[in-house]
Parts: structure tokens; C-alpha cells; sequence
């Protein structure tokens, strides 16, 4: 089974009025210790799909598949550990804690996983990368290529199924660069499974192969030796020396119709729609259950009102002392009104970031029905009952006095 399943996978993102298709239906299977390279250029669409590798957004439609496990199904607490646990990130700009020695910024994965012994695994990890001699410095006394050694470490300090790297090489100069790519291949030989973004030609064919993007498409997915062979160049040839990345044979955009008089203008081709497979929104069942829980608070409060009203008389009540259950029973219904109020904000605010984000996140959302009724159980349970108890508290207190 491949480590890594996408099925028409698809990312759209609003842009004001329009409907950006940042992916539009890929496809893509890498096998466990396969080392790729994503390239293309600015908005292709190799961020956008690094981020769902990654875990760190979720598709509009398709299915994407981890392991045999399909990451849309999975919780916010799950993809959580996902991140923590099977995938390292290697950033272009390193993102180290400058105040914290290197041994401390490789170990922070451990120490989001609670691990007891965060500095024996952390020290492994730089040595893996060459840097157990500055260990103990910060990152403001290591060079650029030390502190993406370190953000490297960081990221395999876990033992990850799989690493992924946005424009590792880009902050760096060329030899430098060519020095991370070397820890990227020694990796990737101790079977390590390797996806690194770039735009850098030269740094793709490092890898072992190459998925071009354009436009939210695959263009191209290769071998690197392949696109060496197609190039005329030997296998040994060097990167610098190979032609931009292009499929074999890219077909030529059909050439543009000739204008047409007003009277015969043909009506322009609809935009083919994207079938979207219904989500739960995510969040909508918390706040559904709170916008429920407020007035089930609420009733069982108001139960308590009447059996204090009915069972204890003010003319038996004395404030030197009053009877126990009674003080009981004034607890509960004052409990219950409290939490009827938190439930009932918590429902409202929670229903209401649920509903934005289903009208500002392209999709096909299911659960408005339900986060609108967090909403409205949650405004009533606040505004209503919440004079009409402070009213009725109000009222037997006094009467309790003049007994």
C-alpha cells in the first residue's frame, strides 16, 4: 500500500466574489522511502498541496489517504498527533526559538509529545545531521546552513513516516544549499521518505523524482533519470546543465476563435462545476450540543424554582436557620442558571463562527440546520429566562425577608 494516496483532489479558496481553484482534482500516489520533489511556479499549487500533505488544511473535495487512514475523517485532536508524531516540517525560514540552544529547539517535538527523556533522542537527531559540536549554541551564533541542520533535526527528532520541505535551499547560497541537499539524500537512503517543494530546477533533480504543477494541475511526474534521458543528457549529467522541467509534449493551446459580429457572438462555455462531496462542518456538533445543553440547564432549573416556591414556606424559613435541603435546593437552581448562561454564550458564539465559516469556505457544508439552532437555543436561554429568574429570585428573597 503507497505511503501517500490523493484522489481528485481539490482546494478552492474565496477571493472576494470569485472562486480560486488552488487545486483542481489531483492525483498522486508516492510509495513509503520515495524521495519527491514538488516544482512549478508562484500559484501553481505546490503550497497549497505541501499544506494538505501536511495536515495543516483540509480539501474541498477528494480524499487523501495517509498510511491507508483518510485524513478527512480525522478529528482536530487527531491530525494533531499526526503532525506531532508522523511528520516532519522543514521551513525555508528554519522557525527556531532564538532564545533556546539548538539541543532544546530539536527536542521541542518531544516535549509537545510529553516525552520523559527529550535530550537523548535530541542528540541523536544533530548527529544525524552533522551538528552535535554546537549543540549547545543558540541560533543566533550558527551559520544559515547549521540553522536549517538544526530545523532538519527538529523535524526527524520524532522519526517521522515522512518529511516534508518548503524551500529548504532558498535562504541559503548555492553551497550551502548543495550541503542540505546532501543531508537530504543521506536521509532519504536510511529510508526516510522525502517530499520537498521548490522552484529551484536544479534542486528538483536532486530528487529521485519530479511532480511538475501548473495551475492547480500535474503536469508532469517522473523519474529524475527519465527527464535526464528526454533531455539528451547522460544520467550523470550535471542539474545546472538541465533544461527547465516540461512534460515530453506539452499540447499547444487551441488558437482563439475569430471575432464574430454582436449579431452571431456565441454564448462563453460554462465553467465546469466541481462535485463536491457533502462534509460535516467541522465544530458544529460542540456547538449543537451546547445551544441543547442551555435550556435542558435552563428547565431543570426552573423545576428547582418550583419545588423551592412549593415546599418551603416563607412563614418556615429562618434566615439564622435555614433548612438544609432548602439551601440545597437554592444551590442547584442557582448551579443550574449559571450554566444554562455559559452554555447558552458558549452555543450562540460557537454556532455563529460555524455558520461563517460555512458561507466563506468554499465547500458543500452540511450542518447549517444545526448551528442555527445553537444560536437561537443559546440567544434565548441568555436573554429570556435570565430576568425572569433574576425577577422571581428577586421576589422570594423579599417575601422570605417579611416572613
Amino acid at each position: 500500500m503507497p505511503l501517500i494516496q490523493i484522489k481528485d483532489l481539490t482546494k478552492l479558496y474565496r477571493m472576494g466574489e470569485s472562486i480560486v481553484h488552488a487545486l483542481d482534482g489531483v492525483d498522486l500516489e508516492i510509495e513509503q522511502g520515495e524521495f519527491v520533489a514538488i516544482t512549478g511556479a508562484s500559484g501553481s499549487g505546490k503550497s497549497t498541496i505541501m499544506h494538505l500533505l501536511g495536515c495543516l488544511d483540509r480539501p474541498t473535495a477528494g480524499d487523501y489517504l495517509l498510511n491507508g487512514r483518510n485524513v478527512g475523517d480525522m478529528s482536530d485532536r487527531e491530525l494533531a498527533h499526526i503532525r506531532n508524531q508522523d511528520i516532519g516540517f522543514v521551513f525555508q525560514t528554519f522557525n527556531l526559538i532564538n532564545r533556546t540552544t539548538a539541543l532544546e529547539n530539536v527536542g521541542i517535538p518531544l516535549f509537545y509529545a510529553r516525552t520523559t527523556n527529550s535530550r537523548a533522542p535530541a542528540r541523536r537527531a544533530l548527529e544525524r545531521v552533522g551538528l552535535t559540536q554546537r549543540s549547545t549554541h543558540t541560533p543566533s551564533e550558527l551559520s544559515g546552513g547549521e540553522r536549517q541542520r538544526v530545523a532538519i533535526a527538529r523535524a526527524i527528532v520524532n522519526d517521522p513516516v515522512l518529511l516534508l520541505a518548503d524551500e529548504p535551499t532558498g535562504n541559503l547560497d548555492t553551497r550551502t544549499g548543495e550541503q542540505i541537499m546532501e543531508i537530504f539524500s543521506s536521509l532519504n537512503e536510511q529510508g526516510v521518505t522525502i517530499i520537498l517543494v521548490t522552484h529551484e530546477h536544479d534542486v528538483a533533480m536532486r530528487a529521485k523524482r519530479v511532480v511538475q504543477m501548473r495551475d492547480g494541475k500535474i503536469v508532469l511526474d517522473k523519474l529524475t533519470r527519465d527527464i535526464h534521458v528526454d533531455a539528451g543528457e547522460s544520467p550523470t549529467a550535471r542539474p545546472a546543465d538541465i533544461p527547465a522541467l516540461q512534460p515530453a509534449s506539452v499540447p499547444e493551446a487551441p488558437p482563439a476563435p475569430a471575432e464574430s459580429a454582436p449579431g452571431n457572438a456565441e454564448p462563453l462555455e460554462a465553467t465546469p462545476t466541481v462535485k463536491m462531496k457533502p462534509r460535516l462542518a467541522a465544530g458544529v456538533n460542540g456547538a449543537f450540543g451546547c445551544g441543547l445543553a442551555a435550556p435542558l440547564l435552563l428547565l431543570l432549573g426552573i423545576v428547582m424554582l418550583i419545588v423551592m416556591q412549593t415546599r418551603f414556606h416563607p412563614s418556615e424559613f429562618s434566615p439564622e436557620k435555614p433548612p438544609p435541603l432548602a439551601l440545597a435546593v437554592l444551590g442547584i437552581m442557582l448551579l443550574c442558571l449559571l450554566l444554562s448562561i455559559i452554555a447558552g454564550l458558549i452555543g450562540f458564539f460557537w454556532g455563529r463562527a460555524v455558520l461563517k465559516r460555512i458561507r466563506t469556505v468554499p465547500g458543500s457544508w452540511i450542518g447549517k440546520g444545526r448551528a442555527r439552532t445553537a444560536c437561537i437555543c443559546g440567544l434565548t436561554t441568555v436573554l429570556i429566562p435570565l430576568a425572569l429568574f433574576g425577577l422571581n429570585i428577586v421576589v422570594w428573597m423579599t417575601r422570605t425577608a417579611r416572613g
